[in-house]
């Protein structure tokens, strides 16, 4: 374990006590969109829990996707469906600024432009044109700072000082609110291929940018061991630190690993070898040091099966996480292609413990069906990523892709932590 001292984060004793309170899960309506509806991500306006921002993909003839917004003003009753214009969108992204304005970022077009839209008015209009950050990039993330600065985050490609190509983290720092960015920081870290995944902040403004690499160079061939690892900036994405090792027991082929941020505390969430179960992990010392990993799935006498893993930390310091988990489906022969669903755990006592997970879809998404087709061999778990946030009041919202009707469509449902103590 590490034995460094806390800094600035003083834990309560750990304790295994508290209650889940799971919400109905509740179908969101999408019109006009009658087609797979994958990989979205969700935010929650920071002062306004019934403001809700998502976006994801939607499938489209020969194998390509484009990208929809919803917004919602009444907590997910109603929304608000905005469909990009473009034949080949993906990895969509959204945050809010601290004003309240709605921002939409994803992949578009056969140039792999990261692009941005902003809306003023809870989704109602959008911005046009959008702001264009950077081309050629991958999996893009925003992270919207309260003290005024936005991060998009995404992987791109650079030269080297022998010309060679590298892989690159590509960083671009807005102090208007995303209208313009500076010329963008990019941090080669090896020679590896690797991407980043997605940002987040400690409480004095220190950025803190996760990333795996997973391939050799050169090459499609994975590594045996993949690893994962943290960069750190303390002026505001300008310079970064060495790259310090997180673990060596993750696998991105059960999805993305994950971070978030507490205080001075960082929680790094990532599907174990073989999706093999969901493991945490937390630092004190800026990724210089880690805990051993926790694994928070009790799968019972089944062999675990779990998939695209997310996590959250509310304003108490709760720490929230769900995943997709097929072990109720002990007969599959279609390989990924399992019954699976979502569940949830959470911790009151900063990450030491979890208290036991609670499902919180009512019926399994089984991905092999006629409708979902060449989107289900893509995302056997409806995406890279899923949409967990946590809201002003406390409480965690989930959305995630579903195929209990034969067709990926998106589900939501409020979760509630109740824990008899709480980070002080």
């Amino acid at each position: 374990m590490n034995g460094a001292p806390l800094v600035g984060l003083a834990i309560a004793t750990a304790l295994q006590s508290g209650a889940v309170d799971v919400g109905p899960d509740i179908l969101v309506s999408v019109a006009g969109v009658d087609a797979p509806i994958v990989e979205p991500h969700l935010s929650i306006n920071p002062n306004n829990a019934e403001q809700l921002l998502a976006a994801a993909m939607v499938a489209q003839a020969g194998g390509t996707y484009g990208v929809i917004a919803l917004a919602s003003n009444d907590g997910g009753r109603t929304w608000q469906v905005k469909r990009f214009e473009g034949t080949q969108a993906g990895d969509p992204w959204t945050t809010f600024l601290p004003d309240g304005t709605a921002l939409v970022a994803f992949l578009d077009g056969e140039d792999a432009a990261l692009r941005l839209f902003r809306s003023s008015n809870g989704g109602r209009s959008w911005s046009e044109p959008p702001t264009t950050v950077a081309d050629n990039q991958d999996h893009p993330t925003l992270l919207s700072d309260p003290r005024g600065a936005l991060y998009a985050v995404s992987a791109g490609i650079t030269r080297s000082a022998q010309g060679r190509n590298r892989n690159a983290i590509t960083v671009a720092r807005s102090t208007d609110g995303g209208r313009t960015f500076a010329e963008p920081t990019r941090v080669v870290a090896s020679n590896l291929s690797y991407e980043p995944h997605n940002p987040t902040l400690l409480a004095d403004g220190t950025l803190v940018i996760p990333f795996a690499d997973h391939r050799r160079p050169g090459s499609g061939r994975r590594l045996e061991v993949t690893r994962d690892w943290v960069v750190i900036s303390t002026d505001g994405g300008r310079t970064f630190s060495e790259p310090r090792l997180i673990s060596e027991s993750c696998d991105g082929r059960g999805g993305w690993s994950s971070v978030a941020a507490f205080r001075s505390r960082i929680y790094h969430l990532c599907p174990r070898r073989d999706q093999n179960g969901i493991e945490v992990r937390h630092s004190d010392t800026l990724g210089d040091t880690w805990s051993e990993p926790l694994r928070i799935d009790r799968p019972g006498d089944v062999t675990a099966h779990t998939r695209t893993p997310a996590i959250a930390v509310n304003a108490q310091g709760i720490v929230g996480v769900a995943w997709y988990d097929a072990r109720r489906d002990r007969g599959s022969i279609k390989g990924n292609l399992r019954c699976q669903e979502v569940f949830f755990a959470a911790s009151v006592d900063g990450g030491l413990t979890f208290l036991p997970e609670r499902r919180v879809s009512t019926a399994p998404t089984c991905p092999a069906t006629p409708r979902n087709v060449e989107t289900a061999l893509r995302f056997p778990a409806g995406g890279d990523y899923m949409g967990l946030a946590a809201a002003p009041d406390g409480s965690f919202r989930l959305l995630w892709a579903d195929s209990r009707t034969e067709i990926y469509r998106l589900y939501t449902t409020t979760v509630t932590v109740h824990g008899t103590e709480k980070l002080r």
